[in-house]
């Protein structure tokens, strides 16, 4: 699962990686704990040329009656061509959610420890994305879902699933709207080469989705394992 993102990186780099203007207006400032239901940049190609534009986190299917609290969150990318939810949307609206990291938690005894992961030396990658539009009451709305893969070996002590880490070479190929076989995109969703990665333990602030500062990445001691006793042989159950 992804349910917690950070995109503090530089515009200018965000730029490069995807080949946009260095004007982006949207997604400009520093985010350090983006939660499902919040606004996310997410890049597309439209109108041949590929934009930065808002959504929100959590894909609500055009074909819905009402939005679910927070839509679909994440998709699986192993069936996702298989869900009436994805279906189309892997065909015809793929995109990127640019990212610098991700958090996910630890059970540690009777507490949680939340742990972040990044690229080793940080910097922008590109997470496979889907949307849709639901148009409500008050118009159409734009929302996206993040797609998962298999952890890799950093990841899976954490989580079984980790979001779907694109390769540089690979943006081009997921971003081309005249691609729609899932044949030649399903190979492109692999996870993110464990060596590749780092994380540290963090704050438990960061459970807190109102929090969003650069404190929230400062490493914390790694949490002990708890003690275990020796049951005595007089004990009672």
């Amino acid at each position: 699962m992804c349910a917690r993102i950070t995109l503090t990186t530089a515009k200018s780099e965000i730029a490069d990686l995807f080949g946009l203007s260095d004007d982006l207006g949207v997604g400009s400032r520093r985010r350090f704990n983006v939660a499902p239901t919040r606004p996310v940049p997410v890049v597309r190609a439209a109108g041949g040329r590929r934009e930065l534009v808002e959504m929100s986190w959590g894909l609500v299917p055009h074909w819905a009656k009402g939005p679910k609290r927070a839509g679909y969150v994440n998709a699986r990318a192993e069936t996702a061509t298989e869900k009436p939810a994805f279906r189309d949307p892997f065909r015809f609206r793929r995109c990127v959610v640019p990212a610098d990291g991700f958090f996910e938690w630890k059970q540690i005894g009777k507490r949680k420890q939340p742990y972040f992961f990044r690229r080793a030396g940080g910097g922008v990658v590109a997470f496979a994305a889907l949307w849709d539009t639901w148009t409500g009451p008050d118009g159409p709305v734009e929302t996206v879902a993040v797609l998962t893969v298999p952890a890799n070996d950093l990841v899976e002590p954490m989580h079984d699933r980790m979001p779907a880490i694109l390769s540089e070479g690979a943006i081009a190929a997921w971003l081309d709207p005249r691609e729609t076989d899932p044949r030649n995109l399903l190979p492109l969703l692999l996870p993110f080469p464990a060596e590749r990665m780092e994380r540290w333990p963090v704050s438990d602030r960061v459970n807190a989705v109102g929090s969003d500062d650069p404190d929230l990445l400062l490493p914390v001691p790694e949490p002990a394992k708890p003690a275990w006793v020796q049951p005595s042989l007089f004990d009672v159950a």
